[in-house]
């Protein structure tokens, strides 16, 4: 019973120790940056990035229409946008730049409702938890699955 206790929590314990995950990838690159593209994205090591000022990632699929039942579609993947750059705190007496992490999104994907009469159609979708931002919409669950089956496999072999 211990050992299942141990295998249980261990996954809780190592998550608290790192921050935040997330796929990162870009549509086109900009000025010679080295932006990694969307456009061959497979979830590997090379899209993940750490996301020391955010809680939550994201996702942005913009779909445009050509006309005559032809669409064309960009990703964009990365940490979402939750701190204000120039916010202030007085520490020890001195004013010093502070990162302040605001939560101003809702978990979940949604169109933007500008975007109503246009040609282009823009979802946004936002998510907790490490990699949530990737393809599949239970792939930050696989772990959890993962350690319950061998939770039960353990479970069998005591008994």
């Amino acid at each position: 019973m211990e050992l299942q206790l141990i295998i249980l929590a261990f996954p809780l314990l190592w998550k608290l120790s790192s921050s935040l995950q997330c796929f990162k990838c870009d549509p086109e690159r900009l000025y010679k940056n080295d932006a990694v593209l969307c456009e061959k994205f497979d979830s590997s090591s090379n899209y993940v990035v750490d996301c020391e000022h955010s809680s939550m990632c994201y996702k942005r699929v913009t779909t445009l229409d050509l006309g005559n039942g032809v669409t064309t579609s960009t990703t964009v993947r990365g940490c979402a946008a939750q701190t204000m750059s120039g916010n202030q705190a007085k520490i020890n007496g001195k004013w010093r730049p502070v990162n302040t992490i605001y939560d101003v999104y809702e978990e979940g994907c949604s169109y933007d409702p500008t975007d109503i009469e246009r040609t282009t159609k823009s979802l946004y979708c936002y998510c907790r938890g490490d990699l949530c931002n990737g393809v599949g919409k239970y792939q930050s669950s696989l772990y959890l699955i993962l350690v319950v089956i061998i939770n039960l496999f353990i479970s069998y072999l005591i008994l």
